[in-house]
């Protein structure tokens, strides 16, 4: 196993590094008193930041903004920054609206907010972005701003506002009359979303350095189906951001080609998030870390090795990407009924709850990777 180095003092995000490496980490999938030895481990691995959040709840960065903070600093004083984790449309306690609620082509008013509504963007999502920017943004880790999902879960767009908006009888499928216009307006309001979730941030913390980034599984990226399913021009929301992603979430196995298998799938996604959003993007490329076909098997994970690990960053790199980010290093159980979310993420000063885990399935209980990994994510940034 890797050992946390005595040396503290090193300063996060001195330089530049050529190629950001950065993993995720749930804030309530350790103890407290797991924080420092896991962020300095993660250094010593050769990761250059870390995806923060509040596992389940992650508007926990604002009700738990002291534990936040606190967590932030002691990544800082490891060496490795932080991009924090904002938002996942249905992973965060938020309080909803009746008014500002997805509406599903049934009618029914569903958990997950109407980004199309200008309103909602105008009030309850400027002060959450603003206050995230005002508490973290002047925080020496501070690395950017990471938006997760934000095309998945519902995202379905027929309520009051769109009836209104539109100005006729919403079309519930491409063969009902006013479909083209119907796609081509929510393109318009999807890029709104963009506009406003970027310039919210920037009010308040204009420091470019700070990268505000999107992301999503590849499908988002490369499937035309699901686009106009949407009504996504996944082009013309990405260009507002700093960066994009289409993450994946690969399975080894023991066949023989199971690593090759991998790394083509790798190429594909890059190449799909590419063709999507064109040349001139910044990539993140985000992959699972830890083999999603083992994660609730007994026993110690046998997949990914260290080496097929190597094997999915080298396809990344020598396609230009130039921030590697894995899923991940500590993860919690994430299926947990929304009316536990209140016992699990109190605010502050009340003690959160530490979420089921998944043993020997992510990085940071799996020495076996360590070393030969370490080794190799280290020298990335040594050439």
């Amino acid at each position: 196993m890797v050992l946390a180095c005595a040396n503290t003092s090193i300063r996060a995000q001195e330089a530049k590094p050529p190629v950001r490496i950065s993993a995720w980490y749930w804030l309530n999938s350790a103890p407290k008193e797991s924080w420092e030895g896991d962020f300095l481990t993660m250094k010593n691995l050769g990761f250059t930041d870390v995806l923060l959040c509040w596992g389940l709840d992650l508007s926990g960065i604002v009700s738990r903004q002291n534990e936040t903070r606190e967590a932030m600093q002691l990544a800082h004083k490891a060496g490795i920054g932080v991009y924090l984790i904002v938002w996942q449309p249905s992973a965060n306690a938020l309080k909803r609206s009746p008014e500002f609620m997805q509406v599903n082509a049934d009618g029914t008013v569903l958990d997950t907010f109407d980004t199309f509504n200008p309103k909602w963007r105008a009030t309850q999502w400027k002060d959450y972005l603003q206050d995230i920017a005002r508490i973290y943004g002047s925080e020496p880790a501070m690395a950017g701003y990471v938006f997760d999902d934000s095309f998945g879960s519902a995202n379905i767009s027929y309520g009051s506002y769109e009836e209104k908006a539109f100005g006729k009888p919403l079309p519930r499928k491409p063969t009902e009359p006013g479909w083209d216009e119907w796609t081509k307006m929510r393109q318009g309001w999807w890029e709104d979303w963009a506009k406003d979730t970027v310039s919210y941030i920037r009010e308040i913390d204009p420091d470019k350095q700070h990268v505000i980034y999107l992301e999503d599984i590849i499908s988002r990226f490369t499937n035309a189906k699901q686009q106009a399913s949407i009504g996504l021009d996944i082009k013309r929301v990405a260009k507002h951001f700093d960066a994009v992603g289409g993450y994946t979430t690969p399975t080894w196995t023991t066949n023989v080609d199971s690593s090759d298998k991998v790394v083509q799938l790798t190429k594909r996604a890059i190449e799909g998030v590419q063709k999507a959003v064109g040349p001139e993007a910044q990539i993140v490329y985000t992959f699972w870390s830890a083999n999603i076909a083992e994660e609730r098997k007994p026993g110690p994970a046998m997949f990914p090795t260290a080496s097929e690990i190597r094997a999915v960053c080298e396809q990344a790199l020598q396609m230009g990407v130039k921030h590697l980010d894995m899923y991940g290093y500590r993860i919690g159980e994430f299926v947990v009924p929304r009316s536990e979310l209140a016992r699990m993420m109190p605010p502050e000063p009340a003690p959160y709850v530490l979420t089921g885990q998944f043993p020997q399935k992510f990085m940071w209980d799996r020495p076996e990777i360590q070393t030969e990994l370490g080794k190799y994510l280290r020298g990335l940034n040594q050439k």
